[in-house]
């Protein structure tokens, strides 16, 4: 797997389905299987993201929502498979641990598909194959780093109890962990990044790790169950934004004060996680992943367009970007008001970048390096 940091591309001639049947780029018919809501939460910015990168690309993009139900998920499948005339590329998650079932069908199918945000685990890969090496029409992959992103929440509370408590700080802060779910490759890969953490900074002292399905009011009936049971809880590393905000709420009901007795981080770049880090409740929200509804789309310009490193490279990472209290106004602008047309999706492309370019997906990481 090969981080966007390090993408030196060469740019040559490399035949896509589509083009080989005489199809332009602005006829190409993207159907994306959302795992989640279309109408709400981090799938619907995925989905509008997404559907903005293929607005500015040219492309016809469908997409079947799931409302995170693993049978629904299976219809918007089989619903995608059955569009006519069949889509030139699939968009697909392997939430529920439903990816395979996907990749293969596309595959008999003929069809070329690309995993988003969560890969085909080891496992799978060791029984079904890998992308392009075993299994021909699996052309690419686009995951987040989330295990550096696990690392970033609980490294943020450390920073967030020394900064508000100073030498107050007790030696070791009693961490109460809520991880999403037991078994999707995000939610591991997070709490792999906290386990580093862990073994890193003997000041987190983990009490208990509980998974709360990535739901604000299971967050909350756990953490209010922690506290009623007499546990110590100095900071709470949470999967998500959700998990945060219910953890945030339990512990407000029990009279502790966020940002200040009490450290919690989520992750999500959510529109209340937002709100809360600006109000000091939580120490960051990480994110920015849901970006590759856009990112994809910005791989998949290019492998259209015949970028070379592309067809040698199939599995691609990309770092996702902490939001705090201190560099909250440089995403302002964009993150509050959800206008995703706002940001030129082109300049993350490289088909017509120089030799030796290298990808920067990421608002401020792009910014840096090119203004």
């Amino acid at each position: 797997m090969l981080g966007v940091g390090l993408l030196c591309v060469v740019a040559a001639p490399l035949k896509t389905n589509a083009q080989q049947n005489g199809d332009q780029s602005d006829h190409i018919r993207v159907a994306f299987i959302n795992p989640g809501y279309g109408d709400r939460g981090f799938w619907k910015d995925v989905r509008d993201t997404m559907q903005a990168a293929a607005d500015q690309f040219g492309y016809e993009l469908t997409v079947f929502d799931s409302d995170r139900d693993w049978k629904m998920m299976v219809e918007s499948a089989e619903q995608a498979f059955a569009m006519q005339p069949p889509p030139d590329y699939i968009i697909a998650v392997n939430e529920h641990q439903q990816g395979t079932r996907i990749v293969l069908e596309a595959e008999k199918r003929g069809i070329p598909v690309i995993m988003l945000l969560n890969d085909l685990t080891q496992e799978q890969k060791y029984t079904y194959g890998t992308p392009r090496k075993d299994i021909k029409n699996w052309i690419l992959t686009l995951t987040p780093d989330n295990e550096r992103a696990g690392y970033d929440i609980a490294q943020s509370l450390i920073d967030g109890a020394r900064l508000a408590q100073g030498d107050a700080m007790p030696q070791t802060l009693c961490l109460l962990s809520i991880a999403g779910d037991r078994n999707t490759p995000a939610s591991l890969q997070r709490l792999k990044g906290l386990d580093h953490a862990l073994s890193r900074y003997p000041v987190l002292r983990e009490q208990r790790r509980i998974v709360a399905n990535w739901s604000y009011d299971e967050a909350f009936r756990q953490t209010e169950a922690w506290i009623k049971r007499g546990g110590c809880i100095d900071a709470v590393w949470a999967a998500n934004d959700n998990i945060a905000l219910g953890a945030i709420a339990a512990l407000k009901e029990a009279g502790r004060v966020p940002g200040k007795d009490v450290f919690v981080g989520g992750l999500n770049w959510s529109t209340e996680g937002l709100d809360a880090v600006t109000d000091g409740e939580m120490t960051l929200t990480h994110g920015g992943h849901f970006f590759a509804g856009a990112w994809v789309m910005v791989l998949l310009h290019d492998y259209v367009n015949g970028v070379e490193f592309l067809k040698d490279h199939p599995e691609i990472t990309f770092r996702m970007e902490a939001v705090t209290r201190e560099n909250m106004a440089d995403f302002n602008d964009i993150l509050f008001t959800r206008d995703w047309d706002k940001v030129d999706f082109s300049r993350f492309s490289l088909v017509n970048a120089p030799v030796g370019a290298e990808y920067r997906f990421g608002l401020l990481s792009h910014d840096k390096e090119h203004n």
